[in-house]
């Protein structure tokens, strides 16, 4: 009999910690179920049929608050979303070479302000500076000067796996003094496009309607450097292009176009 009863007592004890096992994935799959149905913050009724379109868009590029009290968390996956401040609407951005976050519209100092913390601007590059990118854009100024009298166009990618930036060539399928056109290389999951340069030959570097229309929607750093041919003096421009928005970067021509001093 006392046997038969702890053997009763075992059979009891297994099957309660079953069931306790399965109400605590159960609890787990009720919990994350209601964290994917937490509502987003769009003025619109919960039945219209049209409600998951914006949902969808909301989660691709969210507006968060930020916080006055708490501490502000970065985003920290590769995306954006839009930061509601006191001061005004923000764009953060993050990259695997980039973290940025800058200014889109500012507040009336005399209209309502909501009741949310304060933001810095700023630019953070994984490789440090620009200046880390001189030496490529060096080896590019040659280049392009090589392809004189016709533009040039070249990559330099962050490689996450080395922690350092890259050259990459491009496959230019046609280039002339005014216009170049080229093949997009497929990157490895490692590469991401960081900076996208491109020169004007023996004219002044600056962005043209069609720089502007081509980085539109990207997130790089752009450069074009001009001036090149013998007895030109050398320019450069270069900005941030994030998602239309344009962000201009100093660089000083002289450490990029460096002219080849006489043999």
């Amino acid at each position: 009999m006392e046997k038969l009863l702890a053997a009763f007592q075992n059979a009891s004890q297994n099957g309660l910690q079953s069931i306790a096992a399965a109400l605590s994935e159960f609890s787990r799959g009720v919990a994350d179920e209601l964290a994917r149905a937490k509502p987003r913050a769009i003025a619109a009724s919960d039945d219209d049929e049209n409600l998951p379109l914006d949902a969808a868009l909301f989660d691709s590029a969210p507006t968060v608050a930020v916080p006055k009290h708490a501490k502000f968390e970065p985003l920290t996956e590769v995306g954006h979303r839009f930061l509601m401040a006191a001061q005004g609407v923000f764009i953060e951005v993050r990259r695997p070479w980039l973290h940025v976050i800058q200014q889109l519209t500012k507040l009336n100092e005399a209209g309502p302000r909501p009741p949310y913390g304060d933001i810095e601007p700023k630019i953070e590059l994984a490789f440090g500076r620009l200046s880390a990118a001189v030496p490529y854009l060096q080896a590019f100024a040659e280049e392009a000067r090589a392809a004189l009298p016709n533009e040039h166009a070249a990559w330099i990618v962050w490689d996450q796996d080395k922690q350092q930036l890259a050259y990459k060539a491009l496959h230019v399928s046609s280039s002339t003094p005014g216009s170049i056109t080229f093949d997009r290389p497929t990157l490895a999951p490692h590469e991401s496009l960081a900076i996208d340069v491109h020169s004007h030959g023996d004219g002044a570097a600056y962005f043209s309607a069609q720089d502007d229309a081509d980085d539109t929607g990207e997130v790089k750093i752009s450069g074009v450097l001009g001036g090149l041919g013998e007895g030109g003096t050398p320019s450069v421009a270069f900005r941030l292009c994030l998602l239309g928005m344009f962000v201009p970067l100093k660089v000083p021509a002289d450490a990029v176009c460096k002219v080849p001093e006489p043999a």
